[in-house]
């Protein structure tokens, strides 16, 4: 079972942006998003709101304050949640435009309220829903494509030795089927961009021999390829841009091809 430690952390943020600011506000706040996304592994769910103003049907009781700011964020833990309070993203954010909101203290004022799942789902905008279809059947699918690789295996020779690694070099925990001895790396619901291919393979290119990879999402590929290569790993691919993301390889204590990309659009 998942310690209360490991357990996720979610929570409604609502911030003030004072008259005048709003425009900077918005500019300022999607870039903040952004930088989360890319340099927070352990932030999960970054999502900020503005009162709504589309279909006039549709009225917030009471009537929303047109300057709120709503954030609802989930962490990979209690401790993910105060590295990114105390950590540079948010610090410097704070620090550039701190101003733009209504302020306590010399901080922007926030109502703050923790708060845990009990049952739902999440399901992108864009997904395709229909009687019948598989997409009707998995709720936090996200884009037009079926069928998303949602498990990998690395079966070891010594299986102790890659657990260590692994959770050496990605801070992982397992939990241990009763029944196999299978090490499973649990990863918390969340609704992320996935990304498969299939490519022509060229024996004269690393990386690219027939057969099949899997890539794990990092914030840092040079962090995460001396992580590896500290830890008995060694570095496979060189980080290589194309297509609008970025990816590197490395390899296990085993030989083991491991795919590393950087978060994508």
């Amino acid at each position: 079972m998942t310690s209360l430690s490991t357990q996720p952390v979610s929570l409604t943020s609502r911030w003030f942006v004072r008259p005048g600011c709003e425009q900077a506000a918005e500019e300022a706040l999607r870039q903040l998003a952004s930088d989360v996304e890319r340099n927070e592994p352990d932030t999960l769910t970054y999502l900020v709101h503005q009162p709504y103003r589309g279909d006039g049907r549709l009225q917030s009781l009471p009537p929303s304050e047109p300057r709120t700011v709503l954030f609802f964020e989930t962490y990979r833990s209690a401790d993910a949640f105060v590295r990114h309070v105390n950590g540079p993203v948010f610090g410097a954010f704070v620090e550039r435009y701190g101003e733009l909101f209504v302020a306590s203290n010399g901080k922007p004022f926030t109502f703050v309220e923790f708060v845990q799942t009990l049952a739902g789902f999440v399901r992108a905008a864009g997904s395709p829903v229909g009687a019948g279809s598989d997409a009707a059947a998995i709720p936090a699918l996200c884009g037009g494509n079926r069928h998303p690789s949602v498990m990998f295996e690395v079966i070891a020779r010594d299986q102790a030795k890659l657990k260590q690694f692994f959770s050496d070099v990605f801070e992982w925990d397992y939990e241990i089927g009763k029944e196999s001895g299978f090490a499973y790396i649990p990863f918390p619901e969340q609704c992320t961009a996935l990304l498969g291919g299939i490519g022509q393979a060229n024996p004269q290119m690393a990386g690219f021999e027939a057969g099949t990879n899997f890539y794990l999402r990092v914030a840092d590929l040079e962090a995460a390829i001396k992580r590896a290569v500290k830890y008995g790993g060694q570095q496979f691919v060189d980080p290589v841009s194309a297509d609008g993301y970025k990816f590197a390889m490395v390899k296990d204590p085993e030989g083991n091809a491991i795919g590393l990309i950087e978060p994508f659009e």
